[in-house]
């Protein structure tokens, strides 16, 4: 007589990559939270004992508190802001998320957006589709090379980003919590005083109470 495996239930509770969709179908019982019919969700509750959710998604302590057997909050994602983190530690459930994965193409993102305002680059593109160009010349563009970036946060993907910004001759200062004893970079003491020394300013703090406001 063959052995039957059981696939585990598996609660998926926010939108993920088609390719990883595919397989967690392959090796899971996957459910979808938003596509759940009325009363299923509280039906099954006690035989999930995973969550998969994103950066994006909110795992409230209401919605912990509908699963009694969860183990694990998977997050498929760096940000886990939404993730009610004292609820799941409270219960010793297990709450993962992939760091560091990201901070490349982060990084290489927020360059983009630094070129793209200062050459203008949303603007000409429309410039030259609209026939603009014909009438006349596009307007000068201040450059990036040499100009003062102001790192909010230097962490993981504020070092990275300064990384690029140096390749461009970019004089770079930051604030953070405190000054960095690693850190060659100027260090400023409030965001106002970043500010006011900066030409672009770059966000990369974490979501949350403590940088809020």
């Amino acid at each position: 007589m063959k052995n039957i495996a059981v696939k585990h239930k598996v609660l998926k509770q926010a939108s993920l990559p088609d390719q990883l969709n595919a397989q967690l179908n392959a090796l899971y019982d996957v459910y979808e939270y938003n596509d759940m019919a009325a009363g299923e969700f509280d039906r099954l509750a006690a035989e999930f004992r995973v969550v998969l959710t994103n950066g994006e998604a909110v795992v409230s302590r209401e919605f912990i508190e509908r699963l009694p057997n969860l183990e694990l909050i998977s997050d498929f994602g760096v940000g886990y802001d939404g993730i009610d983190v004292a609820a799941a530690r409270e219960r010793d459930i297990a709450v993962t998320h992939t760091p560091g994965v990201l901070t490349d193409d982060v990084a290489d993102l927020a360059m983009g957006l630094i070129l793209a305002t200062s050459r203008q680059i949303p603007g000409a593109q429309r410039f030259i589709e609209e026939g603009a160009w014909q009438k006349g010349g596009y307007p000068w563009t201040r450059k990036v090379s040499g100009a003062r970036l102001g790192i909010i946060g230097m962490g993981r993907i504020g070092r990275t980003i300064a990384k690029r910004a140096a390749a461009f001759d970019m004089s770079i200062a930051y604030t953070d919590r405190a000054a960095l004893a690693d850190m060659d970079y100027t260090f400023h003491a409030t965001l106002l005083s970043l500010a006011e020394a900066s030409d672009f300013l770059v966000v990369c703090t974490n979501g949350g109470a403590e940088t809020r406001g």
